[in-house]
């Protein structure tokens, strides 16, 4: 009897109409979707939580806060690299703009922290534009020497122009938020609500239309533009919406130590830290730059007091992902998921996993995402 059951509904599915398997199909990416979801509002909750335990010191919220600019600021250039395809290694110049316009408001016109990450995402977001709007026949190798040629630009910039006081610097006064003193702790909530917010908007852009037409950008631009994909238009957004994140994270690094200097900003290292956070967590998923930012902020916590073996670490790593898991870590972790996934995809939709299509399973990396 069992078997003629089983018999019976296999017989069922095989009749299954093409539009019945169509709606099964997306009620389960939905569902994955769902579960995306709630996997990073356990993330967030988590991380609400555990600086009010006992054992949390105020360094420990300090040091946290440090890894979530690097987060924030890997998500920015994972939006041009990972999504679009548009190699850049000068990102560092819009951690700049950030962090100068803000530093810049606060010392003569006392503004609150808010109105700086308003002011610096703006800064960065039109800074951005400017230069998606003139590097827009540059790709591959030619477009990262130019955003290479933006950071030491500004670097430049910072180091002779009196207003951006050189090396010496400029200090910051105590940070408010909405007009309220905060200290470590409120420092880290306010930067753990920039990473949710992006975290969520950048969710949406890549799920959205215009995420869409990056990848297909990033995947073959002609066949892109033969399906209606306006290049220029797209390549000036992705640099936009790139730079604002990546301000929104200079703001942040302005105001964690409340000091910023051109010896520091007038450098290539933070472009350099922000692309190796985007390629080792990778950068064409939403979990690689949060496992790329701890990466790159940790492993020289953990050896401060070996500095060059960190920056050794560091190129080693950078080195066996290229060779081994060129698509990132997160990817490396999260292929035995997509996989189950791509086989529920398949299995909803008839057909069977090792006979997939590569389009299926581009459906279901989406839902992954």
């Amino acid at each position: 009897m069992a078997m003629l059951k089983t018999t019976t509904g296999a017989a069922d599915g095989e009749r299954l109409a093409p539009a019945a398997r169509r709606q099964a199909v997306k009620r389960l990416q939905a569902t994955f979707r769902r579960h995306d979801l709630l996997l990073y509002m356990a993330f967030f909750a988590i991380c609400i939580i555990v600086p009010m335990l006992p054992f949390f010191k105020g360094w420990m919220a300090s040091q946290a806060s440090l890894v979530i600019i690097y987060i924030v600021a890997a998500i920015g250039i994972s939006i041009l690299t990972g999504y679009t395809g548009l190699v850049s290694v000068g990102h560092g110049g819009f951690l700049a703009v950030g962090a100068y316009t803000s530093a810049l408001l606060t010392k003569y016109f006392a503004v609150d922290l808010a109105v700086g990450l308003v002011a610096g995402a703006i800064m960065s977001a039109f800074i951005g534009f400017l230069l998606g709007a003139i590097f827009l026949r540059l790709s591959g190798a030619f477009m990262a020497i130019g955003t290479l040629g933006f950071a030491f630009f500004v670097g430049t910039v910072v180091n002779n122009v009196p207003i951006f006081e050189g090396r010496d610097g400029i200090s910051l006064s105590a940070n408010y938020f909405f007009g309220s003193k905060i200290g470590d702790f409120g420092f880290y909530y306010v930067s753990l609500g920039v990473l949710a917010l992006t975290t969520l908007f950048t969710y949406a852009i890549v799920n959205s239309g215009v995420g869409r037409a990056f990848m297909a950008l990033r995947d073959s631009e002609k066949a892109a533009e033969a399906s209606g994909v306006n290049r220029v238009n797209y390549r000036i957004i992705a640099f936009t919406i790139s730079a604002a994140i990546t301000g929104l994270a200079g703001v942040l690094n302005a105001h964690i130590v409340n000091y910023i200097s051109a010896e520091v900003y007038g450098d290539i290292w933070y472009s350099v830290d922000i692309l190796v956070a985007a390629i080792v967590g990778g950068s064409a998923m939403l979990a690689g730059p949060y496992i790329g930012g701890i990466f790159v902020v940790m492993v020289p916590f953990f050896f401060e007091t070996l500095a060059d073996f960190s920056s050794i670490l560091k190129g080693v790593v950078l080195i066996l992902v290229l060779m081994f898991a060129p698509a990132g870590v997160a990817e490396l972790l999260g292929r035995p998921l997509r996989r189950y996934r791509e086989r529920q995809v398949m299995e909803a939709a008839g057909k069977s996993f090792s006979k997939a299509p590569s389009a299926g399973a581009g459906t279901t990396s989406e839902a992954a995402r």
